[in-house]
């Protein structure tokens, strides 16, 4: 059995970012407080994905020094994948 612990905090928001949404919340037939923590999680999750992608980029030319240069040519063609997160890891 998973038992997950909670941490409550206050969050001061604008009231067009609040009804933005608990609109979107309501198409999602979920809580705002629900709805507010599955964004976070999905927002995070990105975060380290592109944090793993960036990371992955530096340490490309040391790499491809080791490597034949069809590293380099990916990394030139493939850039953008790896730095905006089209690239799944």
């Amino acid at each position: 059995m998973l038992i997950m612990t909670t941490i409550a905090f206050h969050l001061t928001i604008p009231p067009e970012v609040y009804e933005a949404l608990t609109l979107e919340a309501k198409r999602a037939k979920k809580s705002p407080e629900d709805f507010s923590v599955e964004v976070l999680k999905a927002f995070l999750l990105r975060q380290q994905k592109l944090a793993k992608g960036q990371r992955l980029l530096r340490t490309m030319p040391q790499r491809a020094k080791k490597r034949s240069s069809s590293l380099r040519a990916d990394t030139a063609r493939r850039h953008d994948d790896y730095l905006y997160g089209e690239f799944n890891f």
